[in-house]
């Protein structure tokens, strides 16, 4: 009682009253009342947020979440592995305090809040409701969406190593599978590289056919939809006729923050009208397995038109501060049904003439008066932090003077790399990256290259699996090599010929992102891997020097033919058979391939099995090309160009024959092996991939041999098959690379030490 009797003493003193001991007992049950339901108030405050990150959909985080999809009990395949993206309330308040404390020390003007955590909001998905005609309207509302945070995202140079790209939430495939976004050097727009998942897991298996159908949303996103604005903020499907003027095309809402303006975006091409000048006969279809193999149906390219009070900032950078984002954009699909027609069923009023009208979708009977559901009531991507353009990111300074339409650079390649990888199938690790980086890029500049951009893959597992970087050899070459960090992993590296083949989406994002970040600072880009070297043929020494050949043609692609060479027997270190059934992977002895240090890999692999002026066999081909012409590259291969995405009059306008069914373009050739360029291709071997090579190498076996035992100079090929230690002559060696860039590149390589 003494603490009572302190209380009422305190409070007799100083308001001149006396209070009863049983007076003073009440007002402090009063006052713990009061602080026990602020407290019960708050927790579960915290607890609504917390479900955010943390409510498991329907019960279980395997669980498809909505009253649809496939089935309603339906469970998303094992092989997912799903884990509820984003952190923990205790990381999230940790990083949120970190960032506070980060601000304040540094003066930032925009105070961490709300909208600057990037999230992904889940929306139930009803597949069912896609058979009904009209659409129906979503009834679903802010309070039945799922929320994931990814508080990890925290800094614009790092954008690319932390993007949530391994961590996609599969629950709802309406979302976008981003790998990376940026604004446009103007200013003017936020360019998104995003990947078609649902060609990850294409198998004839149950389980990979219930994956393909749970992910349909995938392709309505590659498909346009016209959209209406309503008096009420709202937005409804619509026909071309009816539609806004920019929302005749589009498939997402963009809401930029903090001012809340909203646009729509566009598409950096019409998927449906390439599939229709590629004579395809639909660009998607239900069962998918057919259409996964269209090349440029994997890459989702798309853009959100900057509101014009805020490109001037963005264009300058000043909305980025001490790394922090400071302007944040929301993406907010448009969900409808998959169309899985014939690919000119519907398409915009651009390409118009070219309309199937006996297979025309008809707009009224599909969608009725659809509107869409408020901006906070639909899932989304939120908080996507706008960053600077990526010259100011990654190439601060840089000469304007290189390249001969203006821009910083005449010749640039973009490289998607790591120290070590796996196999496809996950066969056999390979750690060789950092000399073959070294040596690869040493060549490049010798032949005329300005500038390398690095996609350093080596942080990711699965495909490329080893955790070291690259850093150590682009550190050795200070303002000629860019690398980015791209630890994001390939979706599935299978072997070609397994139920479900391999999808290098990695690669092919890595190789997107580059051309649309630093295409427009160059004049040409060369896609080649760090095994593969262009040498320059004839009179030529360095590749510019063909590309002014190219210009003065008119040509925007040129391709040369890729088949691997093979290591020459005398340069390589003497083989130890290997008798191992669990590392030859049969009965057959193998052995481990390996190069002297001594020895460089262009001169090892100087041994390919074809002569020029051209390959008869091309298992694949390489490719130097026009960014700005070229508007959707695929590792081998220009799919998609200017001239493609042109209609009738604006290609006569633009001189050229008007073809409907275009296959190759006119402004792209072949070069010339023995007077322009040849590809050599020095792939690193497996040691199971030798198994039986020994054996198979020797005169007169019908298999063939894969080291390399050169024809000597002047010997005809049916005259002499052998030379004297009876080991079968197979392929040739370039004369121009072993007495001219082989001595070049060790000079250039032992001067750098």
């Amino acid at each position: 009682m003494l603490f009572e009797r302190n209380a009422a003493t305190f409070n007799n003193r100083r308001r001149g009253r006396k209070f009863s001991e049983a007076t003073v007992l009440r007002m402090l049950f009063f006052m713990l009342g009061v602080i026990f339901v602020l407290y019960v108030s708050l927790m579960v405050a915290i607890a609504m947020n917390t479900s955010s990150f943390h409510t498991p959909l329907q019960g279980s985080a395997n669980t498809i979440i909505g009253t649809g999809g496939i089935s309603k009990a339906q469970k998303i395949p094992a092989k997912w592995d799903l884990k509820e993206p984003g952190i923990s309330r205790t990381n999230d308040n940790q990083f949120m305090r970190e960032s506070s404390d980060q601000l304040k020390r540094d003066d930032v003007p925009n105070k961490i809040s709300g909208y600057t955590t990037l999230k992904a909001y889940i929306e139930p998905i009803d597949q069912e409701s896609w058979d009904i005609k009209p659409l129906p309207e979503r009834k679903y509302k802010a309070k039945d969406l799922k929320v994931f945070s990814y508080p990890q995202l925290s800094s614009c140079s790092r954008l690319t190593e932390q993007w949530p790209v391994d961590n996609y939430p599969e629950q709802d495939p309406f979302l976008p599978w981003i790998h990376d976004v940026f604004p446009t050097d103007d200013g003017k727009f936020i360019q998104f590289v995003a990947q078609n998942r649902r060609r990850c897991d294409t198998g004839k298996n149950d389980e990979d056919r219930k994956t393909i159908m749970w992910r349909q949303p995938q392709v309505s996103l590659f498909q346009h939809v016209p959209l209406q604005r309503l008096e009420d903020g709202r937005y409804k499907l619509s026909s071309h006729e009816k539609a806004d003027p920019d929302g005749k095309e589009t498939r997402f809402i963009c809401r930029f923050k903090p001012g809340g303006e909203e646009t729509l975006s566009r598409f950096n091409l019409n998927y449906d009208y390439v599939s229709f000048r590629k004579r395809q006969m639909a660009t998607f279809t239900k069962e998918g397995r057919r259409d996964v193999k269209s090349l440029h149906t994997t890459e989702l390219l798309f853009q959100c038109p900057v509101p014009e009070h805020l490109q001037q900032k963005i264009r300058d950078g000043s909305s980025v501060v001490n790394d922090f984002a400071t302007l944040f954009v929301d993406i907010i699909p448009v969900r409808t049904p998959p169309r899985y027609g014939s690919p000119n069923e519907f398409l915009p009023p651009h390409y118009s003439e070219f309309v199937n009208k006996t297979a025309e979708l008809e707009i009224i009977e599909q969608w009725g008066n659809h509107v869409l559901p408020n901006i906070e009531d639909s899932g989304r991507w939120e908080n996507i932090p706008i960053c600077k353009p990526s010259m100011m990111t990654y190439e601060k300074e840089h000469d304007t003077t290189k390249g001969q339409d203006g821009k910083a650079h005449r010749l640039i390649s973009c490289v998607w790399a790591s120290a070590g990888y796996a196999t496809r199938g996950e066969r056999f690790g390979i750690y060789d990256g950092h000399r073959r980086l070294r040596e690869w890029l040493h060549y490049v500049f010798l032949t005329g290259f300005d500038h390398v951009y690095v996609y350093d893959n080596s942080g990711s597992s699965g495909a490329h699996s080893n955790k070291t970087s690259l850093e150590v050899i682009t550190d050795e070459f200070q303002g000629k090599v860019t690398r980015l960090v791209w630890p994001s992993k390939v979706c599935n590296n299978n072997r070609n010929f397994a139920d479900s083949p391999g999808h290098r989406s990695s690669q092919y994002a890595a190789e997107s992102s580059c051309r649309l970040r630093f295409g427009p600072h160059t004049e040409w880009i060369g896609q080649f891997d760090i095994d593969e070297y262009l040498v320059p043929m004839g009179n030529y020494d360095t590749v510019p020097q063909l590309l002014d050949q190219l210009d003065k043609e008119g040509k925007k692609i040129i391709s040369f033919g890729s088949w691997r060479a093979w290591p020459r027997k005398q340069l390589i270190k003497e083989p130890i058979p290997i008798d191992n059934r669990s590392t030859c992977g049969n009965t057959r002895t193998c052995f481990q391939v390996e190069v002297p240090e001594n020895r460089t890999m262009l001169q090892t692999y100087n041994c390919d099995r074809q002569k020029g002026p051209k390959k008869d066999k091309m298992p694949a081909e390489k490719q130097l090309y026009r960014p700005d012409y070229v508007k959707l590259h695929f590792v081998h291969y220009s799919t998609v160009t200017e001239l493609t995405l042109m209609n009738k009059q604006e290609t006569l306008d633009s001189g050229e024959k008007w073809r409907e069914v275009i296959h190759t373009d006119p402004l792209s050739r072949f070069g010339n092996e023995l007077t322009e360029g040849s590809m050599l291709h020095t792939k690193a071997i497996a040691t199971q991939d030798t198994s039986g090579w020994l054996e198979d190498c020797k005169k007169g076996s019908e298999s063939i041999c894969r080291i390399g035992n050169p024809y000597p100079e002047g010997v005809a090929k049916r005259r002499e098959t052998a030379d004297k230690d009876d080991w079968s002559y197979n392929c040739y060696v370039n004369d121009k690379i072993e007495n001219h860039f082989v001595p070049a590149l060790e000079r250039s390589m032992r001067d750098s030490n």
